[in-house]
């Protein structure tokens, strides 16, 4: 009996444990510290151009401030600074790598083989995220808001930040040891545009959705496709001015110069836009068909 007593005993120790680690897990978002560190080596393909005195200065005052949990995404966890303007974006490593209890499992041939798909398309992924992200800092600054980008461990940020996270535990980030974005914080476009119909400035909404494509068509004369161009949660405005937020899908595609396609693009793009738009306001809906019409 005493024996049974104590498995029980144990048995519910375990089963609380699991319990509150999975409350921990969703009431944090899976953030967790060691998430956002990796045993990358150096490549040179994440190089980027060194940043000028003015750039060297906006960024020190943006990491002179506290961070504090802000979002989730399908690559990154993202925290706001203190005074609301910038965020900085650290990479989910343990989605771009498998477990090391599963790499250091010994496993018959065809497992392994299996194994080491699986890596190297993890592996694919990362190359393709990095990519995309040095593509918006040097050819699409301007139009993402991207202010730096560190994706190669590095001896010279000599930079310590603190980051609160969702469950309001403070954290101290070296940001040499990680690999991570910083971005200008923008408003949401549904937000912006809604806040802005509500106060009756159509003309400003107008001005706004006009913005809006020729931000897409900005981005696709420069040879730049987005896989992830959805307007409800990867556009946004700053100061009236749009621009991309996620910037994790972008590649090089030439034909998108072509004004054929980025007319196709820009129609695909603001086709659940344009719906909502009509349920709001439909003077909008009609000048951004208008803006779509006057591409060609």
């Amino acid at each position: 009996m005493k024996f049974l007593f104590f498995c029980l005993k144990i048995a519910f120790i375990i089963f609380a444990f699991i319990k509150v680690a999975k409350f921990c897990e969703e009431k944090s978002d899976k953030f967790r510290l060691g998430r956002i560190f990796s045993s990358l080596d150096y490549n040179p393909l994440w190089m980027t151009r060194p940043l000028v005195e003015q750039e060297k200065r906006e960024l020190d005052a943006i990491f002179n401030q506290k961070f504090t949990y802000f979002a989730s995404g399908g690559q990154c966890y993202a925290f706001l600074s203190a005074d609301g303007k910038s965020v900085i974006k650290f990479f989910k490593h343990h989605r771009r790598t498998l477990p090391q209890w599963i790499l250091a499992l010994p496993l018959p041939a065809a497992l392994a083989e299996k194994r080491q798909v699986r890596l190297e398309k993890k592996r694919a992924k990362l190359k393709r995220d990095f990519a995309s992200y040095k593509l918006s800092f040097e050819n699409l600054a301007e139009e993402t808001g991207v202010l730096f980008i560190h994706l190669n461990k590095t001896a010279t940020l000599k930079k310590r930040i603190k980051i609160i996270d969702k469950l309001h535990i403070e954290h101290e980030v070296p940001l040499d040891q990680v690999e991570f974005v910083v971005q200008r914080r923008a408003e949401l476009v549904y937000p912006h545009l809604s806040r802005l119909i509500q106060r009756g400035d159509l003309e400003g909404a107008k001005s706004a959705v006009r913005s809006l494509v020729s931000l897409i068509v900005k981005r696709s004369c420069k040879g730049i496709y987005d896989e992830d161009a959805r307007i409800h949660r990867n556009f946004g405005f700053i100061d009236g001015r749009p621009l991309i937020i996620d910037v994790g899908r972008l590649v090089f595609d030439p034909s998108q110069k072509d004004p054929h396609v980025y007319q196709r693009d820009v129609r695909r793009i603001t086709e659940r836009f344009k719906n909502w738009l009509q349920k709001k306001n439909p003077q909008l809906s009609s000048v951004l068909e208008e803006e779509i019409e006057s591409l060609l």
